[in-house]
């Protein structure tokens, strides 16, 4: 109701800007003179009424147009979209199908575990998520995706626990690694958190009008370094404490597989906005893989899948880091070649 007020307040700006410049130019046309002041006050007239016109424009645009997201999800448009494309199974996660707890006969189960990469953060269309695709591509196979925006590993494990209690099969469980979800363990990115969360509530206008939510969601994102660049104080957490804390929980997370009889295989994700010649997270790529090695672990780094792109080639957009549609599909590719190499029952036959 608020939103239709404002949009209704933008009709009337055009409609009385307009009225007051056809009412101008009718009584203008009785003064063959003009003065200064009415030639001020004509221009001025015109020029609030183009403001009006742009401003309605732009609402009408990212209120029924404008259908994408940003990283961080705050904007009116980024949580319509989610309205609009999310859909999620009686489990509560994002797919097209239901996930049974018991494994079919002859149906090899795979089951990726992630956050929102996995869930498909800015991928419209749920089948062309990495997952999906995969699926696709294995039919043979039973391909579930328990994830969630915003999870990170404690959320993960907690989820493999709660299946396991409930009687899920566990078979080939994928952990799709990113590297912030070591990021719940630092103080310094949950008072981030906190100032975020601060400046979400910026007004009755701001929050009831699209393009006002746009224009301020990302006036913020411009002039918050943490925002603009939100994974900078990541690299420092691989380092001390805060790293032996995240091995432990993976360890963790790796032994609850074991325990329900399942085997886990890991794929880890680059920073994709963050690719370039030196991209500078590459030490923790390295570390994670030596880690997993030591673990006995398969792993899949997809940073030497992406290190030939550019960010703006598999990311959704400027203003959202998350992989797009293409990025999914590169690692569709990657993750079943690696799948055919360490699990024994996918061959070219299940393809």
């Amino acid at each position: 109701m608020a939103e239709n007020i404002v949009l209704a307040g933008f009709v009337a700006m055009v409609a009385l800007a307009s009225a007051g410049v056809r009412l101008f130019f009718r009584k203008y046309r009785l003064h063959r003179r003009p003065n200064l002041l009415t030639l001020v006050t004509g221009n001025t007239l015109v020029c609030v009424l183009l403001l009006a016109v742009f401003i309605l424009s732009g609402e009408l645009y990212y209120r029924f147009v404008y259908d994408t997201t940003e990283s961080f999800g705050l904007s009116k448009t980024t949580q319509r979209w989610f309205t609009r494309h999310f859909r999620r199974n009686s489990l509560g996660f994002r797919d097209s199908i239901e996930y049974p707890n018991a494994s079919e006969v002859g149906s090899p189960r795979l089951t990726f575990l992630g956050d929102s990469f996995t869930a498909g953060h800015g991928i419209a269309n749920v089948e062309d998520r990495f997952v999906n695709i995969v699926r696709d591509q294995l039919p043979a196979y039973d391909v579930h995706s328990f994830s969630m925006c915003a999870w990170d590993t404690p959320q993960e494990t907690s989820c493999l626990n709660m299946a396991g209690k409930s009687g899920y099969d566990f078979e080939t469980v994928v952990l799709v690694y990113c590297l912030n979800d070591i990021s719940d363990i630092s103080p310094d990115w949950q008072r981030v958190l906190q100032r975020i969360r601060e400046f979400s509530d910026p007004g009755f206008l701001v929050e009831n009008s699209y393009l006002l939510n746009t224009i301020y969601y990302r006036w913020k994102a411009f002039n918050d370094p943490d925002i603009g660049d939100y994974y900078q104080f990541v690299r420092d957490l691989y380092d001390g404490q805060t790293w032996k804390v995240q091995s432990d929980r993976l360890e963790q997370l790796r032994d609850m597989v074991t325990q329900h009889g399942g085997r886990l295989i890991v794929v880890t994700f680059p920073f994709l906005h963050a690719l370039a010649p030196d991209y500078r997270y590459e030490p923790i790529h390295r570390q994670l893989d030596s880690f997993w090695q030591q673990h006995d672990v398969p792993h899949l780094d997809l940073l030497s899948v992406y290190q030939s792109f550019e960010p703006n080639d598999v990311v959704v957009s400027q203003y959202d880091a998350h992989p797009n549609e293409r990025a999914h599909n590169v690692a569709a590719t990657a993750i079943v070649e690696f799948l055919s190499a360490e699990t024994p029952r996918v061959t070219n036959a299940d393809r």
